[in-house]
Protein backbone atom coordinates (compact mmCIF):
# COMPACT_ATOMS: atom_id res chain seq x y z
CA UNK A 1 0.00 0.00 0.00
CA UNK A 2 1.36 3.68 -0.74
CA UNK A 3 2.45 5.78 2.45
CA UNK A 4 0.61 8.74 3.23
CA UNK A 5 3.74 10.84 2.11
CA UNK A 6 4.10 9.06 -1.46
CA UNK A 7 0.17 9.32 -2.26
CA UNK A 8 0.33 13.24 -1.51
CA UNK A 9 3.44 14.09 -3.56
CA UNK A 10 2.18 11.96 -6.37
CA UNK A 11 -0.77 14.50 -6.39
CA UNK A 12 1.59 17.81 -6.08
CA UNK A 13 3.41 16.55 -8.68
CA UNK A 14 0.64 15.88 -10.85
CA UNK A 15 -0.25 19.24 -10.58
CA UNK A 16 2.73 20.78 -11.17
CA UNK A 17 3.36 22.06 -7.88
CA UNK A 18 6.38 24.06 -6.67
CA UNK A 19 8.34 22.35 -5.25
CA UNK A 20 10.86 24.52 -3.01
CA UNK A 21 7.90 26.63 -1.77
CA UNK A 22 5.79 23.81 -1.02
CA UNK A 23 8.24 22.10 1.03
CA UNK A 24 9.38 24.91 2.69
CA UNK A 25 6.10 26.12 3.52
CA UNK A 26 5.60 22.19 4.66
CA UNK A 27 8.78 22.48 7.15
CA UNK A 28 7.56 25.90 8.44
CA UNK A 29 4.39 24.87 9.22
CA UNK A 30 5.56 21.57 11.36
CA UNK A 31 7.95 23.74 13.01
CA UNK A 32 5.15 26.30 14.11
CA UNK A 33 2.90 23.47 15.29
CA UNK A 34 5.26 22.50 17.72
CA UNK A 35 6.38 25.96 18.47
CA UNK A 36 3.01 27.15 19.84
CA UNK A 37 1.96 23.23 20.68
CA UNK A 38 1.14 25.13 24.17
CA UNK A 39 -1.86 27.24 22.56
CA UNK A 40 -3.71 24.21 20.33
CA UNK A 41 -2.37 21.37 22.03
CA UNK A 42 -2.98 19.48 18.98
CA UNK A 43 -1.23 16.28 18.22
CA UNK A 44 1.60 14.40 16.15
CA UNK A 45 -1.57 13.27 13.81
CA UNK A 46 -2.98 16.60 13.44
CA UNK A 47 0.84 18.28 12.63
CA UNK A 48 1.23 15.30 10.07
CA UNK A 49 -1.97 16.62 8.23
CA UNK A 50 -1.17 20.07 8.46
CA UNK A 51 2.34 19.19 6.61
CA UNK A 52 0.81 17.64 4.03
CA UNK A 53 -1.74 20.34 3.35
CA UNK A 54 1.62 22.78 3.45
CA UNK A 55 2.39 20.42 0.64
CA UNK A 56 -0.79 20.86 -1.68
CA UNK A 57 -2.01 24.49 -0.83
CA UNK A 58 -1.10 25.77 -4.05
CA UNK A 59 -1.74 23.02 -6.37
CA UNK A 60 -5.23 24.81 -7.23
CA UNK A 61 -2.30 27.12 -9.50
CA UNK A 62 -2.65 24.03 -11.69
CA UNK A 63 -6.20 25.40 -12.71
CA UNK A 64 -6.11 29.08 -12.29
CA UNK A 65 -4.07 31.79 -9.79
CA UNK A 66 -7.67 33.25 -9.18
CA UNK A 67 -9.08 32.04 -6.45
CA UNK A 68 -6.22 29.34 -6.31
CA UNK A 69 -7.11 28.19 -2.82
CA UNK A 70 -10.59 27.17 -3.91
CA UNK A 71 -9.32 25.52 -6.44
CA UNK A 72 -7.23 23.52 -4.60
CA UNK A 73 -9.67 22.13 -1.95
CA UNK A 74 -11.86 20.92 -5.04
CA UNK A 75 -9.00 19.16 -6.42
CA UNK A 76 -7.93 17.54 -3.44
CA UNK A 77 -11.53 16.63 -2.82
CA UNK A 78 -11.67 15.08 -6.79
CA UNK A 79 -8.53 12.85 -5.40
CA UNK A 80 -9.03 8.93 -4.28
CA UNK A 81 -6.08 9.66 -0.78
CA UNK A 82 -6.84 6.42 -0.21
CA UNK A 83 -4.12 6.19 2.38
CA UNK A 84 -6.13 8.72 4.81
CA UNK A 85 -9.60 8.30 6.22
CA UNK A 86 -12.78 10.44 4.93
CA UNK A 87 -12.42 13.03 7.67
CA UNK A 88 -8.18 13.61 7.16
CA UNK A 89 -8.78 14.33 3.45
CA UNK A 90 -11.87 16.85 4.73
CA UNK A 91 -9.26 18.41 7.19
CA UNK A 92 -6.08 18.39 4.61
CA UNK A 93 -8.98 20.35 1.57
CA UNK A 94 -10.23 22.45 3.93
CA UNK A 95 -6.53 23.49 5.05
CA UNK A 96 -5.46 24.20 2.17
CA UNK A 97 -9.09 26.31 1.33
CA UNK A 98 -7.99 28.55 4.38
CA UNK A 99 -4.49 29.04 3.68
CA UNK A 100 -5.76 32.82 2.45
CA UNK A 101 -8.43 34.80 2.11
CA UNK A 102 -11.53 34.58 4.32
CA UNK A 103 -11.86 32.60 7.11
CA UNK A 104 -13.29 29.28 8.19
CA UNK A 105 -17.39 29.35 8.05
CA UNK A 106 -20.17 27.42 8.15
CA UNK A 107 -21.54 28.70 4.98
CA UNK A 108 -18.62 27.19 3.31
CA UNK A 109 -20.15 23.43 2.84
CA UNK A 110 -16.77 21.19 2.71
CA UNK A 111 -16.27 23.49 6.18
CA UNK A 112 -20.07 22.77 7.18
CA UNK A 113 -19.85 19.23 6.40
CA UNK A 114 -17.02 18.55 9.47
CA UNK A 115 -17.61 17.93 13.07
CA UNK A 116 -17.27 20.55 15.36
CA UNK A 117 -14.36 18.36 16.97
CA UNK A 118 -12.66 18.59 13.10
CA UNK A 119 -13.65 22.30 12.58
CA UNK A 120 -11.80 23.53 15.86
CA UNK A 121 -9.03 21.64 14.65
CA UNK A 122 -9.16 23.13 10.93
CA UNK A 123 -9.33 26.53 12.89
CA UNK A 124 -6.92 26.09 14.82
CA UNK A 125 -4.38 24.90 12.61
CA UNK A 126 -5.29 27.27 9.41
CA UNK A 127 -3.91 30.21 10.99
CA UNK A 128 -0.14 28.19 11.52
CA UNK A 129 -0.32 27.47 7.50
CA UNK A 130 -1.29 30.92 7.00
CA UNK A 131 2.08 32.36 8.97
CA UNK A 132 3.79 29.85 7.24
CA UNK A 133 3.58 30.36 3.66
CA UNK A 134 3.97 34.04 4.41
CA UNK A 135 7.36 33.35 5.64
CA UNK A 136 8.03 31.82 2.12
CA UNK A 137 6.31 35.37 0.49
CA UNK A 138 9.44 35.23 -1.93
CA UNK A 139 9.57 31.55 -2.65
CA UNK A 140 13.04 31.73 -2.15
CA UNK A 141 13.17 29.72 1.30
CA UNK A 142 14.84 32.55 3.15
CA UNK A 143 14.10 31.09 6.60
CA UNK A 144 16.41 28.70 7.83
CA UNK A 145 15.86 28.40 11.20
CA UNK A 146 12.63 29.70 13.76
CA UNK A 147 11.57 30.21 17.25
CA UNK A 148 8.63 31.20 18.79
CA UNK A 149 8.10 33.34 22.47
CA UNK A 150 4.70 32.88 23.38
CA UNK A 151 2.92 35.44 26.32
CA UNK A 152 -0.12 35.48 27.61
CA UNK A 153 -1.67 38.33 25.11
CA UNK A 154 1.37 38.07 22.26
CA UNK A 155 3.34 36.14 19.99
CA UNK A 156 6.69 36.86 19.08
CA UNK A 157 8.43 35.14 16.17
CA UNK A 158 12.17 35.34 15.36
CA UNK A 159 13.50 34.39 12.52
CA UNK A 160 16.78 33.45 10.94
CA UNK A 161 17.51 33.98 7.05
CA UNK A 162 20.00 33.80 5.02
CA UNK A 163 19.20 37.13 3.56
CA UNK A 164 16.89 40.56 3.71
CA UNK A 165 13.67 38.76 4.76
CA UNK A 166 11.41 42.10 5.36
CA UNK A 167 9.07 40.69 2.68
CA UNK A 168 8.49 37.61 4.66
CA UNK A 169 7.65 40.00 8.00
CA UNK A 170 5.37 42.27 6.72
CA UNK A 171 3.68 39.47 4.59
CA UNK A 172 3.28 38.00 8.56
CA UNK A 173 1.78 41.46 9.39
CA UNK A 174 -0.72 41.17 6.65
CA UNK A 175 -1.61 37.74 6.95
CA UNK A 176 -1.87 37.38 10.56
CA UNK A 177 -5.55 38.56 11.16
CA UNK A 178 -6.34 34.66 11.50
CA UNK A 179 -3.93 34.01 14.27
CA UNK A 180 -4.73 36.92 15.96
CA UNK A 181 -8.61 35.92 16.08
CA UNK A 182 -8.07 32.31 16.83
CA UNK A 183 -5.35 32.65 19.10
CA UNK A 184 -6.16 36.14 20.82
CA UNK A 185 -2.85 36.73 20.59
CA UNK A 186 -0.71 39.64 18.48
CA UNK A 187 2.04 38.61 16.39
CA UNK A 188 5.63 40.31 15.62
CA UNK A 189 8.51 38.70 13.13
CA UNK A 190 11.75 40.02 14.12
CA UNK A 191 14.82 38.63 12.32
CA UNK A 192 18.12 38.12 13.74
CA UNK A 193 20.57 40.35 12.14
CA UNK A 194 23.39 38.36 12.41
CA UNK A 195 21.99 35.48 9.85
CA UNK A 196 22.00 38.14 6.90
CA UNK A 197 25.13 36.78 4.80
CA UNK A 198 26.99 39.99 3.74
CA UNK A 199 28.46 40.16 -0.48
CA UNK A 200 31.90 40.25 -0.68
Amino acid sequence: MVSRQDAVLEIARRYDYDAAHAHQVECLAGTLFMETEKLHRLGREDRKLLEYAAILHDIGYYLTSRSHHKHALQLIMMEPLIPFTRSEKLIIANLTRYHRKSQPSSDHAPFAILTKMEQRRVELMAPILRIADALDKSHSSKVVELACHVAPEHILIEISADQDATAEIQAVEARGDMFRLVYSRSITVTQTQSSIKVEE
